[in-house]
């Protein structure tokens, strides 16, 4: 991969409403129509970035993009007059950006400034199919929900109802678990003025119901990153895992959860120190490739993590020119050089002049300027043949350096370049997939980031992929379904190792 696949995750700041703050609006020295007008210029300008910069508005092989592309503006710009704030003009702009459902699209919230958030005082968190109270802003001037209550209903309508109609248009509106976990969090701001909630229905731990106002009270962004007032956690909590990896009793355990780019020289060096260490282990009878809380980087990390453990996968290589070819198509255009220029002096800088990585990024940064200069819409990618699962085997696929089982453990966080982790372990003959579905991604990838009038930031892929192994928006589920608590890695672990042996494919 010539630039790093980055992942970036949406952000899901709550949104602002000042029709209840008219001191604080004049304080911040912008008016209705200010916010208006800040939102018809970053809505126009996605769109004109969409068509001269997104391979999607002239990808012959998904119309319905360009359908969206102009049918999403309309109705972008149609939420204007409802705008009245910083986050009501992010919700217009999210509108449009979200409506595409493509996680590598986004809009960034970078230029809030001092511009306050409205909340509610209390934050919502889904609790198998309940939506239940577990968080309060301290000192909060109006009663609030109960911790641990669970949410009925408001205003005469289904919690899913209101996630599916008043927050997922305005931040997320693809479906899985991890993202459903999102908009229930989502609710503690309203995206837009008329979408504040009234009066709630609550049922207590107790179960007594309770019927409440619902109070909003705009505060400083500082003041909402601040700790809440939480209830105590009835499972082990997230945790922010890394790339390490233990070894005992023969299983290596490998945990690829971070395949962001290494920022800094140091960084570099530990993770070759940690591959280095992989490539001496003997008496491995069991491997492990754990991706939990991997939402995805750089496909060349985890390139670099399953070849130091396994030595790569062998197969044998005879006419392989008689399969599909696989490969991707770049959208030249400004974005890109302004990406390609960024990324080379990066690899420059974190691997010096000299390395592979630096010379592969000029070497790419030429290829597309000299498409510009020719006028050429594209700028192709080759990524070798189509080699299906069923394929590998057929060719009698192995792993060079180990000959045991080997099992993949994931979340619904995996997307990206997790999912490119994800197609090669599971290219092994006989892998294992355990844990839950996973997220799922387009053919579209690869970002640019390029500035908006209002200083906020569109996320755009730059580049499609063509004949790729795994569909567009195609999650991979696990041939084994593991109960624990995936926070939880004693019970994660003690779960996999009992399933792997009683699987026949990953006996030791």
């Amino acid at each position: 991969m010539l630039l790093p696949l980055l992942r970036a995750r949406r952000a899901l700041l709550p949104a602002l409403l000042l029709t209840l703050l008219p001191a604080t609006a004049g304080a911040a020295g912008k008016t209705a129509a200010d916010w208006q007008a800040a939102a018809r210029a970053d809505i126009e300008a996605v769109h004109q970035l969409i068509l001269t910069a997104h391979p999607g508005s002239i990808d012959e092989l998904n119309p319905g993009f360009r359908v969206w592309a102009e049918q999403g503006y309309r109705e972008a710009l149609q939420l204007i007059p409802r705008v009245n704030s910083y986050d009501s003009m992010m919700a217009a702009a999210r509108y449009y950006v979200s409506g595409f459902r493509d996680g590598h699209l986004i809009y960034s919230d970078n230029a809030r400034r001092d511009y306050p958030m409205l909340v509610n005082g209390w934050r919502l968190r889904k609790q198998g199919s309940d939506y239940v109270v577990d968080a309060h802003l301290k000192d909060w001037p109006a009663p609030l929900p109960p911790l641990g209550a669970q949410l009925l209903r408001c205003d005469g309508r289904e919690v899913d109802a209101i996630l599916a109609e008043d927050v997922a248009p305005y931040i997320e509106r693809r479906s899985n678990g991890k993202l459903a976990e999102h908009l229930a969090g989502a609710l503690t701001v309203p995206a837009l003025p008329d979408l504040q909630l009234k009066r709630c229905q609550f049922r207590t731990a107790q179960g007594a119901v309770l019927d409440m106002p619902i109070t909003y009270q705009g505060i400083p962004m500082q003041r909402y990153f601040q700790p809440w007032e939480k209830a105590p956690p009835k499972s082990p909590q997230q945790q922010r895992r890394s790339n390490k990896f233990s070894f005992e009793d023969g299983v290596l355990w490998i945990s690829a959860a971070n395949f962001n780019a290494l920022p800094s020289k140091e960084q570099i060096a530990e993770f070759d120190a940690m591959l280095a260490d992989l490539g001496t282990l003997q008496g491995v009878r069991l491997m492990v490739f754990d991706v939990r809380g991997n939402g995805g980087g750089s496909s060349v990390i985890g390139d670099k993590i399953f070849t130091a453990a396994t030595g790569g996968l062998d197969y044998d290589k005879q006419d392989l020119d008689k399969l599909p070819r696989t490969y991707a198509q770049w959208r030249v255009s400004d974005l890109l050089l302004e990406t390609a220029g960024k990324f080379t002096q990066g690899f420059v800088t974190r691997y010096g002049p000299d390395s592979a990585e630096a010379k592969r990024s000029e070497a790419f940064l030429k290829q597309v300027q000299q498409a510009r200069a020719k006028g050429e819409t594209w700028v192709e990618q080759p990524g070798g043949n189509l080699l299906t699962r069923a394929e590998v085997a057929r060719r009698g696929g192995k792993l060079r350096r180990y000959g045991g089982p080997v099992a993949l453990l994931t979340d619904a966080s995996c997307a990206s370049a997790c999912l490119d982790f994800a197609d090669l372990v599971l290219s092994v003959p006989g892998a294992v997939h355990l844990g839950r579905t996973t997220g799922a991604d387009t053919l579209y990838i690869d970002v640019g980031r390029a500035r908006l009038p209002s200083g906020n930031v569109l996320v755009m892929p730059q580049k499609v992929w063509r004949n790729r192994l795994r569909g567009s928006d195609e999650a991979l589920a696990p041939g084994i379904v593991l109960k624990a608590d995936l926070d939880d890695d004693a019970a994660v672990r003690a779960e996999t190792l009992a399933a792997l042996k009683r699987d026949r494919r990953a006996a030791p």
